[in-house]
């Protein structure tokens, strides 16, 4: 499939294959390396203030757990803002709501480093999320505007290698910055990264949506669109699944800094480690995944990446059941680290398979398949806020679950299902 006549690329930034299907294509390089840094603001928002937890936890007053519940806030804030980006994008286009989303961030961004309230931080942390989450829908649909389903699962793999130096370096570079200024400093470092992704719209991010593909249904009707794409099977199980598969990762944030840094006694320094080691497997895996696309079908590779997540969580179970707290933390991080890498396998197919049948409505089936993530980790984080019990068990208990289920989901999708045919 071309790329579109306004999206400028040079023939060496581009991938090429051997055969003529459309799973061998090639696809604009640099042009998804820069939706990855543009993406990374995401993760960024996350995990560069998680080592600065017991910082701030003095400063306001409260305890670490408190603390932490503004990453359940934090998620709020994506569901919410993707499930209103999505039609929007489908309506006026790609770029202009990445320009909307990127003032309310930096706006948002300012407050968290200025404000003295705890209260204050958790609803500017909602609306850091309202602006930062315009980067994934704008992204994945633009990458659906201009690809094939399996040239999609590609350049998903190589987006994440970009966008995944941010898990690695992030809590590192927090560390970094408390060290030489304070917790406020992350958020000004946030502020400033939010205008460099309005440069990069700018220079990088040309619109993929013509207007004679945009969707002229009245917002009005944006509900009844939502429910009817919650209808369509060929979206519902690859965008479930995959959300559960992803409440792995968004439990063990929720509960990073308690287990590493608190039950562990992980100084900022190693917890960093710890941290970008994990994000580490997820982006080796991913790049695996670019690989085996050409050879597997997608839903294989997401049923063999469903499968690694489950056999490592139920480890993890079982090492919280059999010692608690005192599990071996090389035991422990190493099946945490398993489940993560698995992830590599099954977000970017997961996300290909979903958006497959869905090129009209791209931006809102990105929205509603991010909204559907990012809702698990709202409800893995309060569960875990109930939970009375050591945090080796809790994320064990927690993460078995979600896996459990999305594992069964994905292997309901059709293993047949071949998409290196379609546009």
């Amino acid at each position: 499939m071309a790329v579109p006549s306004d999206c400028n690329f040079d023939d060496n930034d581009t991938i090429m294959t051997a055969t003529t299907d459309n799973r061998q294509q090639s696809f604009p390089v640099l042009w998804v390396m820069m939706l990855g840094v543009m993406i990374a603001i995401g993760p960024l928002s996350i995990d560069m203030y998680l080592p600065a937890f017991p910082s701030m936890a003095e400063d306001f007053g409260v305890s670490v757990a408190s603390i932490a519940k503004s990453v359940p806030a934090y998620f709020i804030g994506l569901v919410v803002g993707q499930l209103f980006y999505g039609p929007l994008s489908d309506r006026i286009g790609r770029v202009l709501p990445m320009y909307i989303g990127m003032v309310i961030f930096i706006i948002a961004s300012v407050i968290c480093a200025t404000t003295s309230s705890e209260y204050v931080l958790f609803v500017a942390r909602t609306a850091q999320a309202l602006g930062a989450c315009v980067t994934a829908v704008v992204t994945r649909a633009a990458i659906r505007d201009t690809l094939s389903p399996v040239q999609s699962a590609r350049a998903f793999s190589l987006m994440v290698l970009v966008m995944g130096i941010a898990p690695i370096l992030a809590p590192s570079l927090g560390a970094l910055i408390l060290r030489v200024a304070g917790w406020h400093e992350i958020f000004w470092f946030l502020a400033a990264f939010g205008a460099l992704n309005i440069l990069l719209t700018k220079c990088f991010l040309k619109e993929t949506l013509q207007p004679q593909y945009r969707n002229s249904t009245p917002m009005t009707q944006t509900l009844g669109q939502y429910i009817s794409l919650m209808k369509d099977r060929s979206f519902m199980l690859p965008a479930v699944a995959a959300g559960l598969l992803q409440g792995a990762f968004f439990i063990y944030l929720s509960i990073s800094s308690e287990l590493f840094m608190v039950n562990y006694a992980l100084d900022e320094q190693k917890f960093a480690i710890a941290f970008g080691l994990n994000a580490f497997g997820f982006i080796a895996l991913t790049q695996v995944n670019q690989f085996l696309t050409k050879r597997f079908r997608l839903v294989q590779l997401l049923r063999f990446g469903a499968m690694i997540q489950l056999v490592a969580a139920s480890c993890l179970l079982l090492l919280g059941l059999t010692f608690g707290a005192t599990a071996s933390f090389y035991l422990v991080f190493g099946s945490i680290f398993v489940c993560i890498a698995g992830l590599g396998f099954t977000q970017p197919n997961a996300g290909a398979i979903a958006l497959a049948f869905q090129k009209q409505r791209a931006g809102m089936a990105s929205a509603l398949q991010g909204a559907l993530q990012f809702s698990v980790g709202i409800f893995g984080g309060l569960l875990i806020g109930l939970f009375d019990a050591n945090p080796v068990l809790k994320l064990g208990i927690i993460t078995t679950i979600l896996v459990a289920i999305g594992t069964l989901l994905v292997h309901s999708i059709d293993p047949k299902l071949d998409l290196s045919k379609m546009d």
